[in-house]
């Protein structure tokens, strides 16, 4: 089951020491359709080549949804570290740890056009010569940004609680999930505290990539050798544990004696916990 390929380690985790964002020239001329690959890196570059080149962007789109023949002009930007640091720590220095945090999320949120809402936000933050823009949340912009953010928010503490491990034969703990947004990476700092010294994996199949914990380092992974089921997320049978049956069969037992079926409340249940999620949920089955 360790059987995997390293990717840069995540969360992004940046300094916010300030840099001087005014050295970024404000946008002007047209531009087109600006083509990244996909990263938050990726995106940042994007918004360094933005103002370098002073041009405002007809649209920015990841690669897997960039269509072909949609726009007449496709400029593709290679990712460049140095570049997103600078952007990055501009922000940073413009706002705060809470603002930076909710652009993050709202990056994540993967929604169709987030590209254009984030850039048109930092238009308006590096533009206000007064310092204070990011505080201002009635803003068209930062309000939207905020929603989008508390979105993803929501599903991250959604899936605190919607976890379920699998134990494999080599004490390794094993969990697969299909979240709406790319969230795997800003889940794992609460598992790593909660689990402490155990190794595990959660896997986002529908993004395929997880995160690998093994105290005290933490790594994007892609496992090039899926030794579980890719529809349901169970691990194969030989790589289980010997008991991993049986603590399912404990938890799905546990789970039916707490019920009570005189108040049962489906619809509120549907809310709190909806059925796209229950096929990795071993008491749903």
């Amino acid at each position: 089951m360790h059987s995997y390929s390293k990717s840069p380690p995540c969360p992004p985790r940046r300094g916010v020491s300030p840099v001087d964002t005014a050295e970024l020239p404000p946008t002007g001329g047209a531009g087109g359709a600006f083509v990244y690959d996909g990263t938050f890196d990726g995106f940042l570059t994007v918004i360094f080549e933005i103002y370098a080149s002073k041009r405002k962007p007809i649209q920015i789109v990841s690669e897997h949804r960039c269509q072909p023949g949609f726009f007449e002009t496709l400029e593709h930007i290679v990712t460049d570290a140095a570049k997103s640091e600078r952007v990055w720590n501009g922000v940073a220095k413009r706002s705060n740890k809470k603002i930076t945090r909710m652009f993050y999320l709202a990056f994540a949120s993967e929604l169709p056009d987030v590209e254009m809402t984030l850039y048109n936000y930092l238009e308006k933050l590096f533009a206000d010569a007064t310092g204070t823009f990011y505080k201002n949340l009635l803003d068209d912009h930062s309000f939207e940004l905020y929603q989008i953010a508390r979105k993803v928010s929501f599903e991250i503490h959604r899936f605190h609680g919607f976890v379920r491990f699998q134990e494999t034969s080599d004490g390794l703990f094993f969990a697969a999930i299909e979240p709406d947004h790319d969230i795997v990476s800003l889940l794992a700092p609460h598992f790593a505290r909660r689990y402490g010294s155990q190794p595990w994996v959660i896997y986002d199949r529908r993004r395929d990539k997880g995160i690998f914990w093994k105290k005290p380092d933490m790594h994007e992974i892609t496992l090039t050798d899926k030794q579980f089921n890719t529809i349901t997320g169970d691990i194969l049978h030989q790589i289980k544990s010997e008991d991993e049956d049986l603590y399912r069969s404990l938890w799905k037992a546990y789970y039916k004696a707490i019920s009570i079926p005189e108040r049962k409340n489906t619809r509120l249940m549907l809310r709190l916990l909806p059925r796209r999620y229950w096929k990795y949920l071993p008491e749903k089955q």
